[in-house]
Parts: C-alpha cells; structure tokens; sequence
C-alpha cells in the first residue's frame, strides 16, 4: 500500500515538475500563440473554403496566410503610420494649444457663473483649472508620444513574433482538425458531451470574435469620418480608440465620442458639436444593435456585467487580446459548468423514472 502511494506520489510530482517546465518554455509566446489562434479560427472558414477547391491542406493554409497577411498588412501599415504622425500632432497640439483652449472655454458666457461658483468654494481653494488641465493633457500627450517610441525601438521583437506567429498560423489550420481531435480525446467527457461542447465553442467564437471584432470595425470607421467631416484633428488617430473601445461593454466607443461633442460645444461651435452627437448616436451607438444580431443571431450571449469583467480582466492579463479572449474564456468556463449540470439533471431524471 505504501509502495503504491508513494509510486503515485513520485508519478505526481514528476508531470507537475513536466508541466510546469513545459509552461516556461511556451511562456514568452503565449500571446503570440493566441494571436495566432484568434486570427485562425477568424480565417478558418477562408480556408475550409479553398481546401474544398484545391484539395491540398498545405496549399490552402498558404493561400489563407497571404490573404490574411494582405488583410492585416495594408490597413496596418496605413493606420500604423498615420497614427505615429497623429500622436505627435496631438502632444504639439496640447503643447501650443491646450491653454489657449480651456481659456476659451472657462471665458464662455454660459459657463462663466459655473467656474466662478466652482473658484469661489472652500473645496477648490488654491486649485488652478487651467494649469492642472494642461498640465495633465501635457502628460497624456507625452505618455502617447514615449509608448510610440517605445513601440519601435522594440521592432525587431514585434517582426520576430510576427514571424513566430505566421507559421503557427499556417500550422493551425493545416492541422487544425488534428489538433480539434487530440484535445477533445484530452477531454474527460463522453461523446456526447464534447459534441455538445464543440458546438457551444463555435457559437462562442461567432459571438466573441466576428460579433466583437465586425461592431468594432464599423465604429471605428464611422466614428473615424464623424472626426473627419467635423473638422476634429487626428481622425485616424480617434478612429483607431473607438474601435477599441466598442469592445469594452457598458460604456464602448462613447469614452471617446462623447467628450468630443462636449468639447466641441463648450468651444463655441455649438451647432457643430450636437450635429456631431446626433451622428454618433444615431450612427455609431445604433450599428452595433444592427450588426450584433446580424452576426450573431440567437447564439449565445453573456450578461453584461460578465463580459464587463471578463473584458477587464483579460486586459489586465493579456493585454490588447484580452477584449477578445477574456469574454472567450469566461464562456467557455460557463460551458463547462453547464455540461457538468446538465448531466447532472439528466441523471437525476433518469434516476427519478425508474
């Protein structure tokens, strides 16, 4: 009895150690591998598509690659060098500016009895609006401009995974029903289970990365136009935020759209700043109500303080990809939880009937 606990034990600590080993050597390309698995399984139903026609996986993983390469590629390196020439546009613009600005603002007629009120009160006393304004776009401003730098003196890295993560691309979908069948034989479910589970992940993907990724895009683009069309600087640059902010739930893109229509407003271009809330409420706030159930349809949906959290704390976790996978990952772990339940009241029913 002894022997064999001990044998277990050893047996235990020798594939804890394995594993854990194993861990280190994937870490440092985690978030290249995951890249890589989101952009796969986007483009898989591309390659299903020329697998069909050309009947050579390892030809058709190529053909799918470049496209994705081109699809990546040409926007990305617009955006990227249209937004390195923003952010510098916009620190200078805070640095020559950004005073002359809150004074034109703070001298408003309309908002000349609310900043007196506001000096006037115990609670403010020695506070300067306008230096602690500037003072704090400056940093935001210099804070864009040094993650810019910092961006391409490590672009050797970003080319080098950037390569890692092509090939790991290509591999993924030639091999990608290997390796669907080697996990779900992992997999302590039956059959049944797991075909039910393989459904819920495809529903899962649609909802979090075609449903996510296409409101994204299109409020990127419409809100990158708004800029544009009402004379705002850095359309691109603004553009690119509320793409990424349509991602986080609750509030979304109106992080950004908002204040500049308040902006805009308060700097005496009245008819011009509603004109452009009435745009991005009517356009950008009510496309994601269109495309969403376009996309997605009746498939499954997480609460919204779920995905709240999920989206936070995948960020926190994985960074940029965590808007994606965060949401991913939580569902998936419901999923579990739902099979696991699910199959404990079909036992119990079971057990009831006889």
């Amino acid at each position: 009895m002894k022997t064999e606990w001990l044998s277990k034990t050893i047996s235990l600590a020798i594939i804890t150690v394995l594993f854990y080993l194993f861990y280190r050597v994937l870490s440092p390309f985690i978030i290249t591998i995951a890249w890589a698995m989101v952009l796969s399984i986007t483009f898989y139903p591309l390659y299903r598509l020329f697998l069909k026609y050309i009947k050579i996986p390892w030809a058709s993983s190529l053909l799918t690659l470049i496209i994705i390469l081109v699809v990546i590629l040409g926007p990305f390196s617009y955006v990227a060098k249209s937004l390195v020439h923003e952010i510098t546009d916009i620190y200078s613009t805070i640095e020559a500016k950004g005073f002359e600005t809150l004074t034109r603002i703070e001298s408003s007629p309309r908002l000349a009895g609310v900043f007196e009120k506001v000096s006037s009160s115990r609670l403010f006393e020695g506070f300067n609006l306008q230096e602690s304004a500037v003072s704090t776009l400056k940093s935001i401003g210099k804070g864009l401009a040094e993650h810019t730098k910092n961006i391409f003196k490590n672009a050797l890295v970003m080319i080098i995974s950037f390569v890692i993560m092509c090939i790991t691309i290509f591999y993924f979908l030639k091999d990608g029903n290997i390796l669907t069948s080697f996990i779900k034989g992992l997999l302590p479910f039956t059959e049944k289970e797991k075909d039910r589970l393989e459904h819920r992940v495809k529903e899962l993907v649609i909802a979090a990365i075609y449903g996510g990724l296409a409101v994204g895009v299109a409020q990127g683009i419409l809100g990158g136009i708004a800029f544009y069309m009402f004379g705002l600087p850095s359309p691109v640059f603004w553009g690119t935020s509320i793409a990424i902010f349509s991602l986080l739930p609750l509030f979304g893109s109106t992080i950004i759209w908002l204040p500049a229509g308040i902006y805009l407003i308060l700097s005496g271009s009245v008819a011009m700043g509603i004109g452009f809330l009435v745009y991005c409420v009517l356009l950008i706030t009510t496309i994601d109500n269109i495309i969403k159930p376009m996309v997605i349809g009746g498939r499954t949906k997480l609460h919204t303080l779920l995905v709240f959290f999920s989206v936070l704390g995948g960020i926190n976790f994985l960074g940029f990809l965590g808007f994606i996978l965060g949401p991913l990952i939580a569902a998936l772990s419901l999923s579990l939880l739902e099979i696991y339940t699910f199959e404990e009241g079909d036992t119990g029913t079971e057990a009831s009937s006889e």
